[in-house]
Order: structure tokens, then C-alpha cells, then sequence
């Protein structure tokens, strides 16, 4: 699914005003624009620094806002999500996270726009940063790989789950291999 898709889908009714879609990038979930801003306002314990980082891009057709965490980081930014099924659904590629009970009625859809607009005008855009060797690149990419598979907790887990699992570890190493 291309940015430009996601940022389509990312146009809120007053239906989806309170989910969050996170879609699977590589190694990474990422969220963007109204579901950027629902997971880095998300209720925790977490001081500002430590939420999730917003990303700010320019493209040739949009300007646009995203976070990115890993899977096993889902616990630190989305306490009591995972584990709860009116709460949280996943698939192989997308996270929607329902998460109106944790912000109450915060949101209406005549204000949500003027809040994300605010909000991003405050978010410095990201430049291509390519001081960053491949090799480093890589065994950054690997690293974040293994921790992904250490902190998966399979025995929790059914076997189609883990089976998901290690069918999306298997894509993330061709990934990584196929990028040397």
C-alpha cells in the first residue's frame, strides 16, 4: 500500500475518529497523520520525550506526518492494548487500535482537522539524512530484527499467530538481505 493510499484512508468520519491504523513497513508499524497524532497524544505514563517521535516528509504530492515503533514496543506506548480484542486487532500488515475509551470525547470531526493541522505546523521537516553508512544501516536493520524475534512472546501465542510471525520474520531477513 502506497502513502498515498494510506493518506486517503486516513480522511476520518466520524466513525473512525478514534482509531488508530498502523500499517507494516519493513521491520517497522507506522501510523500516519490522524493516527500519528492519536499514538503520540496516546494516555500513558510516558513524559513528552519519551512518546512517540513524529516524522514530518515532503513527496511530490504530499506533506505528511508518521510515527514508526516495533512491535515489541507496543506495551510501552499502548499500556493495557495488546491482549484486549475489543481493543486491539492485527493482521499480517495492519494494526487498528480502537482506542475511544482512552481518550473519552476529546475529538469531534469538526475539530479534528484544525488539531492535526496545529499540531504538524509544530513538526520540523525530516531531511534525507544519508550520513549513515549501508553497513551501518544494516546492522542496524538486523539488530532491530533480532530484538523483534527475542521479544515476541511465542509461547503466548497460537500457532497461526506464531506461524504469521515467522512468516513476517522470514520477509524482514529477505528484506534485509536483498538490501546489501
Amino acid at each position: 500500500m502506497s502513502v498515498k493510499d494510506i493518506l486517503e484512508i486516513e480522511k476520518r468520519n466520524e466513525y473512525n475518529l478514534y482509531e488508530i491504523h498502523l500499517y507494516l513497513e519493513g521491520i517497522f508499524w507506522k501510523a500516519y497523520e490522524w493516527s500519528a497524532y492519536l499514538s503520540n497524544k496516546f494516555p500513558s505514563p510516558l513524559n513528552n520525550d519519551e512518546r512517540l517521535k513524529p516524522l514530518k516528509k515532503n513527496t511530490k504530492n504530499a506533506e505528511y506526518v508518521s510515527v514508526g515503533l516495533q512491535l515489541s514496543s507496543f506495551y510501552k506506548y499502548f499500556p493495557n492494548v495488546i491482549g484486549d480484542d475489543t481493543v486491539f486487532e492485527m493482521n499480517e500488515k495492519h494494526i487498528i487500535i480502537h482506542c475511544g475509551k482512552f481518550f473519552g470525547n476529546e475529538f469531534s470531526i469538526e475539530n479534528y482537522e484544525d488539531i492535526l493541522s496545529k499540531w504538524k505546523d509544530g513538526i520540523e521537516v525530516k531531511q534525507k539524512n544519508d550520513t549513515k553508512s549501508d553497513a551501518t544501516r544494516q546492522l542496524s536493520n538486523v539488530d532491530a530484527l533480532l530484538e523483534e524475534i527475542v521479544s515476541y512472546p511465542i509461547e503466548s501465542k497460537s500457532l497461526i499467530e506464531n506461524l504469521q510471525f515467522l512468516s513476517h520474520i522470514k520477509n524482514v531477513a529477505m528484506e534485509i538481505k536483498n538490501n546489501k
